[in-house]
């Protein structure tokens, strides 16, 4: 098996671009990562997108972000799994780097989701359900979860406020990191006055949505001497269960993130572990995937949290980019923005230097509400 390494990132702050079009992000969070290698030779280019054909309304869009870029004969691909797109396209990318074939691909993660109405964007949350069943029945992706999150509260004795520690701690960070959408701290009393949207969740528990894009370019040998971020593990799981088919001991786990952590967990050094970044589009997911990972006992996170327990730089620090809480929802480029904090969390970059000097981190990336998961690890050499 070749060797992968993390050459080169560039992302912009997740917003709203209206007067910017897909092609236009996704060719400036390139060119920044781009110049970062001093402009190697790129053999392709992966496009991580969920919503571009049904938003953008635009096919083949790997092909005009590689006409944009005047990449005349690179060729290119889009990769839809939804909100876990980043992820997938990233083992496409190891997938075609370990055929020998390619040195440096770039995987691009882009959304423009405020291009319709918040009704029109609402709905399209639904399609990450099982829409013939769920979706056109009113079930989303929120509802789901607030089920989740009002059994996990009575299966553990846990009050709403406890849960609300999750977005006090996202927020606390997010305020530390001048790249995240949501840069201001929240107070119990902000989190308990804003609107119930899916009772118990409230509107504090959901990241909010973002146009942005983000980049990284993965490559078969280091470029630079003294960036040399080396993916050492990778796997994907899946648990293709509906919720409400689920048995008992399966509803509060995230099945397809343990999935996946079986199969790598063995060869990861944990006391070697210093970041991890979760998929936290509602608290109770972040919740779960730190469970999941087995970080702690099933039950114990929110206790944790609330005790400071992942922000010791001797131990796991999880979500020090601030989450998708602070950093915003970019539904399908989600996951590469949680990838390019965690390589500067390792690398110790503003607005992450020295905290800690841990040089392991683990990102994950999922695809609906536990559907497919996706787990990089990822090592700093030097």
């Amino acid at each position: 098996m070749r060797k992968i390494y993390i050459t080169g990132y560039g992302f912009i702050p997740g917003g709203r671009y209206y007067d910017k079009g897909f092609r236009e992000l996704a060719g400036e969070v390139f060119l920044k990562a781009w110049d970062m290698i001093g402009n190697e030779k790129i053999d392709m280019v992966i496009i991580a997108s969920a919503y571009m054909d049904i938003i953008s309304e635009q096919l083949i869009s790997s092909s005009y972000v590689c006409e944009y870029l005047s990449f005349e004969n690179v060729p290119s691909l889009r990769v839809e799994v939804g909100d876990g797109s980043s992820g997938i396209a990233i083992l496409q990318a190891i997938s075609f780097l370990q055929t020998g074939n390619f040195e440096n691909i770039a995987v691009i993660g882009v959304e423009k989701v405020h291009d319709v109405t918040s009704f029109k964007l609402n709905k399209f949350l639904t399609y990450l359900t099982d829409f013939e069943h769920e979706g056109y029945f009113g079930i989303t992706p929120l509802a789901i979860s607030s089920l989740i999150t009002r059994e996990y509260l009575m299966k553990y004795g846990y009050s709403y406020e406890d849960l609300a520690q999750w977005v006090i701690k996202m927020h606390e960070r997010g305020s530390k990191n001048p790249y995240a959408f949501m840069k201001k701290k929240a107070s119990l009393k902000d989190i308990l006055s804003s609107e119930v949207v899916a009772d118990p969740l409230r509107l504090y528990d959901i990241a909010p949505p973002i146009d942005g894009a983000a980049c990284v370019i993965l490559s078969t040998k280091p470029i630079k001497s003294n960036f040399v971020i080396e993916i050492e593990e990778y796997s994907i799981g899946a648990h293709n269960v509906a919720y409400n088919l689920r048995c008992d001991r399966d509803r509060l786990k995230l099945k397809s993130l343990e999935n996946a952590w079986s199969k790598i967990s063995s060869k990861i050094e944990i006391e070697k572990l210093g970041f991890v970044e979760v998929h936290d589009v509602y608290s109770i997911l972040g919740v779960l995937a730190i469970e999941s990972l087995k970080l702690c006992n099933q039950g114990e996170a929110l206790k944790l949290i609330k005790n400071g327990y992942f922000d010791d730089p001797n131990k796991i620090i999880v979500n020090a980019s601030g989450g998708l809480k602070s950093i915003g929802y970019a539904f399908g480029a989600s996951g590469l923005y949680q990838l390019v904090f965690l390589v500067m969390e390792l690398l110790g970059v503003e607005p992450f230097k020295e905290i800690s000097k841990k040089d392991l981190g683990i990102v994950h990336d999922m695809a609906g509400i536990d559907r497919i998961s996706t787990l990089l690890t990822l090592k700093r050499i030097s």
